[in-house]
C-alpha cells in the first residue's frame, strides 16, 4: 500500500523494448550454452592411460607359463623399455633369450644386470647360463661361482654350474652341483633339466630321464624339455617314445624347428628318407636360419642319387652353421708374441682388448668390438682401436691406434675369444704389420668351426659326381682339417685323382 498518489506510467518507447529482448535472447543463448559445455566435454577423447611395466611382465609370465617363449620375451621387452633398471625384468628375460639361441643378446642383457646388482646371487647365475649357453664355459663357471659365494642357498646358481661343469668334462663336480641344487629345490624347474643334462652327457640316459621328467611334471609346456626326453629315449632304444616326445613339442610350440627337424633326422637313420624329408622340410620352413635342417634334408636326396638337390642344401647348411660358429665370438684381444713363435692361442700378455656385441639394434648379424689398452702404462696411453666383424661372410677389419712399438723380434697379434678354426685352434689375426703405430686391416674367417665334417666331404663328394672337382677339393681338405683321417675324404681327394688322369 502506497502512501501518497501512484507514479503515472510512462510509455514504452519500442526501441527500448527491441534492446530489452535482444539482451534477453543473449542472456538465454549464453546459459544454454554453459549448461551444454559439461556435457560436450564429456564426449571429448581423454589420453589414454600410460601401461605400467608390471603388467607386461605379468604377460610375460603368463606366455612363458604356456610355453611361448617368443610373446614371452616381447612382453619382457615391452616392459624392459618401460624400466630398465630392474632385475624383475632382465634376468628372466636373459634367460628366455638364451633359450631361444639370441645368446649374444642374452649376454648383454645378463652383464648389464650385474653391474646394477653386484651383489645379487640370481643374476650372477643367469649370467653363468647364458655365457654357457653362448659358448663360454669358464666365464660360466666363474659367474656360477660368483653366485653361490653370495648366496649358497640358491638353486639355481647350483644347477647352471653344474651344467657348466659338465660342459667342461668335471663330471664329478657337475655331479655333486646337481646333487646339491635337487636338495636345495626340487621345484626348480632348472634345477631338475640341469640334473637331467648332467646325466646325459654322462651316458645315463635312464636317469637323465628322470631328471628331464621332473621338470615336465613342474612346467609341462616347454618344448625343449619334450625335446630332451625324446633324445634320451632315442638313445635308449624306444623309437616310439621317442616320436611321441618330439610330437609332443610339436604341439606345444608348432613353429620349433629343432623338433620337427628330431622327428625327421629319428625317420632318416631308421632308413625311411621319405618320411624324413616330409618333417625336414617342416623344420626348414619354421627356422629358415636352421642349419642342421637343411644339412639332413640334403643327406635324403644324397641317398637318392638326387645330388642337383643335395648340393644347395649342403651349401646352406655349411654357411648358416658356419654364420653360428662366428656368432660364437665373445672377446677380441690383442697380444704381443714372439716372431718366431707358433701362434696356437693367446698365452702371452694380453695388451688390449674388447668385448663383442651387435653392431646396432637392427643388425644382429654384424659384430663389433671397442678395443681399449689393458696395460696402465704411460706408452699405452691414447691407445685405442675396434674390431667388426660380418658373421654372414667372415669378413672382419680390425683398426688400431696409438699402439707402442714393439721389439724387433716381437708382433702384435689379433685373437677371438669363442671362435675356432676347423682344426680347433683359438682364430687369430696372425702377426699384425703396423705403419705408424696403427693399422686398418681386413681379413678373412670363412672357415671356421662349426659345419660337421659329414657336411663337407658329401658336398665335395657331390661335387665329383657332378663331374665339378675342382669344386671339391677345397671341401675335402677343409674336412681333413676338422679330421685328418676323415675317409670319405680322403677317398674323395683320391677320386678326383684318378678322374684327373
Amino acid at each position: 500500500m502506497y502512501l501518497g498518489s501512484r507514479p503515472k506510467k510512462r510509455r514504452s518507447s519500442p526501441w527500448r523494448v527491441l534492446t530489452l529482448l535482444v539482451l534477453i535472447g543473449i542472456g538465454v543463448y549464453v546459459l544454454i550454452q554453459v549448461r551444454q559445455e559439461p556435457e560436450e566435454q564429456v564426449l571429448i577423447p581423454t589420453v589414454t592411460p600410460t601401461r605400467l611395466a608390471h603388467s607386461y611382465v605379468d604377460e610375460a609370465e603368463d606366455f612363458y607359463s604356456r610355453g611361448d617363449l617368443e610373446k614371452a620375451i616381447a612382453a619382457y621387452e615391452q616392459a624392459l623399455e618401460m624400466d630398465r633398471g630392474t632385475l624383475e625384468v632382465a634376468v628372466p628375460l636373459a634367460r628366455l633369450l638364451a633359450l631361444e639361441g639370441r645368446t649374444i643378446e642374452a649376454v648383454k642383457l645378463a652383464e648389464r644386470a650385474v653391474e646394477r646388482a653386484p651383489e645379487n646371487a640370481q643374476a650372477w647365475a643367469v649370467l653363468g647360463m647364458v655365457y654357457d649357453w653362448h659358448g663360454g664355459v669358464d666365464e660360466a663357471l666363474e659367474a656360477c661361482q660368483r653366485a653361490v659365494e653370495l648366496d649358497p642357498d640358491c638353486a639355481d646358481a647350483h644347477g647352471y654350474l653344474a651344467e657348466a661343469y659338465a660342459d667342461a668334462g668335471r663330471w664329478a663336480d657337475a655331479r655333486e652341483s646337481a646333487k646339491t641344487a635337487v636338495e636345495l629345490d626340487s621345484g626348480s624347474v632348472d634345477v631338475q633339466r640341469n640334473y637331467g643334462y648332467v646325466m646325459e652327457l654322462q651316458g645315463q640316459y635312464r636317469e637323465a630321464l628322470r631328471g628331464y621328467e621332473e621338470a615336465l611334471a613342474i612346467h609341462p609346456n616347454l618344448a625343449h624339455l619334450h625335446i630332451a626326453v625324446g633324445n634320451n629315449h632315442l638313445a635308449l632304444g624306444d623309437f616310439g617314445a621317442a616320436m611321441e616326445s618330439f610330437e609332443r613339442a610339436v604341439e606345444v610350440d608348432p613353429n620349433n624347428a629343432e623338433a620337427y627337424y628330431r622327428i625327421g633326422r629319428a625317420h632318416y637313420e631308421r632308413g625311411e628318407p621319405a618320411k624324413a624329408q616330409e618333417y625336414l622340410e617342416q623344420a626348414a620352413e619354421a627356422d629358415p636360419q636352421f642349419g642342421p635342417a637343411f644339412g639332413y634334408l640334403a643327406f635324403t636326396h644324397w641317398n637318392r642319387r638326387n645330388y642337383e638337390e643335395a648340393i644347395p642344401n649342403l651349401e646352406r647348411a655349411i654357411r648358416l652353421e658356419s654364420v653360428a660358429g662366428r656368432k660364437r665370438a665373445r672377446d677380441f684381444v690383442v697380444t704381443i708374441e714372439d716372431g718366431g713363435g707358433q701362434l696356437t692361442g693367446p698365452w702371452s700378455s694380453v695388451v688390449m682388448a674388447g668385448d663383442f656385441g651387435p653392431a646396432a639394434e637392427e643388425d644382429s648379424d654384424t659384430l663389433r668390438a671397442q678395443l681399449r689398452p689393458v696395460a696402465t702404462e704411460d706408452a699405452w696411453e691414447g691407445a685405442q682401436g675396434s674390431v667388426t666383424l660380418d658373421t654372414r661372410t667372415g669378413v672382419y677389419t680390425v683398426t688400431l691406434e696409438e699402439m707402442p712399438e714393439t721389439r724387433y723380434d716381437q708382433a702384435y697379434v689379433g685373437w677371438f675369444e669363442g671362435v675356432y678354426t676347423l682344426s680347433g685352434d683359438p682364430l687369430n689375426t696372425g702377426q699384425l704389420s703396423l705403419e705408424n703405430r696403427g693399422l686398418e686391416a681386413t681379413f678373412d674367417a670363412t672357415w671356421v668351426q662349426g659345419p660337421r665334417v659329414d657336411y663337407l666331404y658329401t658336398l665335395g663328394l657331390a661335387h665329383f659326381y657332378m663331374d665339378e672337382c675342382e669344386k671339391a677339393y677345397p671341401l675335402f681338405e677343409a674336412a681333413l682339417q676338422i679330421d685328418p683321417e676323415a675317409q670319405n675324404a680322403l677317398q674323395g681327394i683320391r677320386l678326383c685323382d684318378g678322374a684327373g688322369q
